[in-house]
């Protein structure tokens, strides 16, 4: 396999924060899925920052594909962790379709908060 696409980003948890506490239900709505809200707000005073680090997943994800959140919705980047505590993407909709058409077979997330940013990294892979 080889690389088709790397992205990263950054955000600052105190930004999701205020968006949580200004926006709460309808900025929760508008960028993550259900299951991605019951996650968020079961980690209680840590909610922000989990916020923050499936934003910047979205974010990283978008950027190894190449596009932006006006073609792929947020909801339809799904961060997921796994039994084991892993952390994965569910693809839907047009993520899916865009990452089908990019010919990625394969990804990798990573996720990572310390106090004031949340960072996430994710690879995507394609045959050959």
């Amino acid at each position: 396999m080889s690389i088709l696409g790397v992205g990263n980003d950054i955000v600052a948890i105190p930004r999701i924060s205020d968006l949580l506490q200004d926006h709460g239900d309808r900025f929760l709505a508008r960028c993550f899925t259900p299951r991605e809200i019951a996650y968020i707000q079961s980690r209680g005073r840590g909610a922000a920052a989990s916020a923050a680090a499936r934003w910047a997943a979205k974010e990283a994800f978008l950027k190894a594909l190449g596009q932006d959140v006006s073609a792929i919705p947020y909801q339809d980047i799904e961060v997921v962790r796994q039994e084991h505590g892993q952390v994965t993407l569910e693809l839907h909709g047009k993520a899916r379709a865009a990452l089908t058409a990019a010919g990625a077979v394969a990804w990798h997330v990573a996720l990572s908060h310390e106090r004031e940013f949340a960072a996430a990294t994710v690879i995507l892979e394609k045959r050959g």
